[in-house]
Formats: structure tokens, C-alpha cells, sequence
């Protein structure tokens, strides 16, 4: 019987019909292909009925290629049996997804900024500024508020002002900019996942307080709060 291995390793889609979902391997071999019958199912008359599996072995997880046409690619390389690495892109037909190992899975730290430390050096503005701020909604308690400042980036990687440990968030995912008016512009970097306002996808939106922001599988509130 398949044990529960949810929290172990996932498939984050990039690319194709399924871009954006995330796949847990919680079996001990996923199937892939165009058949209902896989457990991925790849609408995709490019990719096989039964293409590949992801096999649960001692040593990792395993992607072997069941077809033997050697279309199945790890890292842009044609593969029929390859061990997976955290980080390791697969490619199967249109459809580009990542494979993360259990690091992935793990309960992301507390998201940091620097706030008004990127400020350092610059010549303040005179005008009065109003302050803004995205506070952790969704059962996040445990997170601290982040405070907006113009020209922030928002990522996983630890060169941006705010970093988000989720690996469902691009390295450099976002950036919110200071617009006419003392509002605050959010923009999406072409990241892999997605930004979303509200729940529906943006690549540009000016932020109105109270907006809910969704970053991987962050959440905040926006909370604007102009100078009187």
C-alpha cells in the first residue's frame, strides 16, 4: 500500500494547460501521461498515454521514462532513468514543471523586510508620504507586518526588501513602485506562479487599501494610511 509521503516532495507546473498547479508525490510511483488513467493527467497529444513515472526509491525520487522514445526531459536533457534533485525542471511534451524535494515542503520562516532600511542614503522626499503596510492574513498569524516603501522587491531570493521562503515564489516575483498620488503600484516579474490581487492574476495593479495580495502561498491584507 502507498504510504502518505504529503509533505515530502512536490511538482510545481510552469508551463502548459496546468501552469501554476502543484502536484504532491505522495505515492510511491506517480504515473504521468495523456491517459485519465495517470495520476497527472497531460492534455497534450504531444505527450504519451503512459509517458513516465516518478518512483519513491531508498535513495530519492526517480524519474524513470516508460515510452522509451526519449522525449521525457530533465533539465533540457533526454533522460530514461535520472535520480531528481531539488530544483531539477522536467519536460514532458508542452508541459515544464519543477520537481522540489521535502527541503521544499518545509514550513517557510517568517517573511522579512527592510522597509525603510532600503532608504538608506537617499535624499528624503519633502512631500509627506503616506504609510503603508501588508499584514499576514489567512492563518498567518505568526507574521509580522511588512512595511511598503517605493521601488521594493518581493521574492525568494535574500537580495529583495521582502523575502518570502516559499519555494512557489520566483526568486524575484514582484515589485511594488510609488505612484501619482501617494499610491502603491504591485508587478508581477513574469514569475512562475503568479501574483494575484483579490484572487485573480495581475501583471500590473495600482493596491487600494484593504486588497488581499497572494504571493506563492503567502497572503497579506494592504493597508494604506494617508498623511492628513
Amino acid at each position: 500500500m502507498d504510504q502518505d509521503f504529503s509533505t515530502s516532495a512536490y511538482l510545481l507546473i510552469q508551463k502548459g494547460p496546468l501552469v501554476g498547479k502543484r502536484v504532491e508525490l505522495w505515492k510511491d510511483c506517480t504515473t504521468i501521461g495523456r491517459s485519465r488513467e495517470c495520476d497527472i493527467f497531460l492534455e497534450d497529444i504531444t505527450v504519451h498515454r503512459k509517458q513516465a513515472r516518478i518512483l519513491r526509491l531508498p535513495e530519492g525520487f526517480v524519474l524513470r521514462d516508460d515510452h522509451g522514445s526519449g522525449d521525457s526531459f530533465v533539465n533540457d536533457q533526454p533522460t530514461q532513468e535520472q535520480l531528481l534533485s531539488n530544483g531539477d525542471e522536467l519536460k514532458f511534451g508542452h508541459t515544464q514543471m519543477v520537481f522540489y524535494d521535502s527541503e521544499g515542503t518545509r514550513p517557510f520562516k517568517l517573511a522579512s523586510s527592510r522597509g525603510r532600511e532600503s532608504l538608506i542614503g537617499k535624499e528624503p522626499d519633502s512631500q509627506p508620504v503616506s504609510a503603508a503596510y501588508l499584514y499576514p492574513s489567512g492563518g498567518q498569524s505568526s507574521m509580522r507586518q511588512l512595511e511598503v516603501v517605493s521601488n521594493m522587491t518581493i521574492g525568494r531570493s535574500r537580495e529583495c526588501d521582502i523575502f518570502l521562503e516559499d519555494l512557489a515564489v520566483s526568486r524575484h516575483h514582484a515589485s511594488i513602485h510609488e505612484v501619482a498620488g501617494g499610491m502603491y503600484e504591485l508587478i508581477d516579474q513574469r514569475s512562475a506562479t503568479g501574483t494575484y490581487i483579490n484572487g485573480r492574476r495581475i501583471k500590473q495593479q495600482v493596491l487600494r487599501d484593504g486588497d488581499i495580495v497572494q504571493i506563492g502561498s503567502i497572503r497579506f491584507t494592504f493597508r494604506q494610511v494617508n498623511p492628513s
